[in-house]
């Protein structure tokens, strides 16, 4: 299931990689710091399940949004659970959106099975036309 030498360091290690690859737009590493069995929840919005609900959300993103961004502020991680607080960018048309992000995940054999990101993402869906 790749290098687990990568998801070395603790749940915060491995969150923040996955992370990294997901807004760099690296699905392969992406891929690399996740369970086959992930879930990934935005809250409110969407749960995707597994390698592939990873690639279809990735691929969703890029093709609504250009210049997407992440800052991440704070890493907290202990056990199996890890916590980051971020500030995402996206550009869906013409206008850029601030996202400020909570996120929580599980980090189980150094792969993360569960990703939740609880945002207040109404005014970037009523630009998506939800």
């Amino acid at each position: 299931m790749g290098d687990r030498r990568m998801a070395s360091g603790g749940p915060g290690r491995v969150a923040r990689g996955l992370l990294e690859a997901v807004f760099s737009n690296d699905f392969e590493r992406a891929r690399e710091y996740c369970s086959e069995d992930l879930v990934m929840t935005i809250e409110g919005i969407q749960t995707v399940r597994g390698h592939d609900g990873l690639r279809s959300l990735m691929d969703f993103v890029s093709e609504v949004a250009t210049d997407v961004r992440t800052a991440i502020h704070h890493v907290l991680g202990a056990g199996e659970i890890a916590a980051i607080n971020r500030t995402a960018h996206l550009t869906p048309g013409e206008r850029t959106y601030t996202l400020e992000i909570g996120a929580f995940f599980t980090v189980r054999d150094g792969l993360v099975t569960e990703w939740t990101d609880y945002q207040d993402s109404q005014e970037v869906s009523r630009a998506l036309g939800h």
